[in-house]
C-alpha cells in the first residue's frame, strides 16, 4: 500500500512540474523573434501546449472518476455509520447498581 501511495505522489509531483515548466516556457518565449516556418521555439511551444492539453484531459478524467466513485461509495455507506458515537446507551449496556 505504501508503494502505491508513493508512486501516486511521485506521479502527481512529476505532472505538476511538467505543467509548471510548460507554462513557464510558453510565458518566457511568447515574444521571441520567429525565424519562419521551421522555428524551433514555435515547435517547442506547440509541444508544450499539446502536453498541457493532454495532462489537463487526464486530470479531468481522473477527477470525474474520483467523483463518481465518491458518490457511489456514499450511496452504499450511509453517513451516520462514519460518525456513530460509542456510548453505553448506543451499546445498550445495562447499568444496574
Amino acid at each position: 500500500m505504501k508503494k502505491a501511495k508513493r508512486a501516486a505522489v511521485i506521479t502527481a509531483v512529476v505532472l505538476i512540474i511538467a505543467m509548471l515548466f510548460s507554462v513557464l516556457f510558453i510565458a518566457h518565449e511568447t515574444g521571441h523573434e520567429c525565424s519562419g516556418e521551421d522555428c524551433r521555439v514555435c515547435m517547442k511551444i506547440s509541444a508544450c501546449e499539446n502536453a498541457l492539453k493532454n495532462i489537463t484531459g487526464a486530470v479531468t478524467a481522473a477527477a470525474a472518476l474520483a467523483a463518481v466513485c465518491f458518490v457511489f461509495v456514499r450511496t452504499l455507506v450511509p453517513l451516520h455509520s462514519f460518525y456513530t458515537v460509542l456510548s453505553p446507551v448506543t451499546l445498550k449496556v445495562k447499568l444496574s447498581d
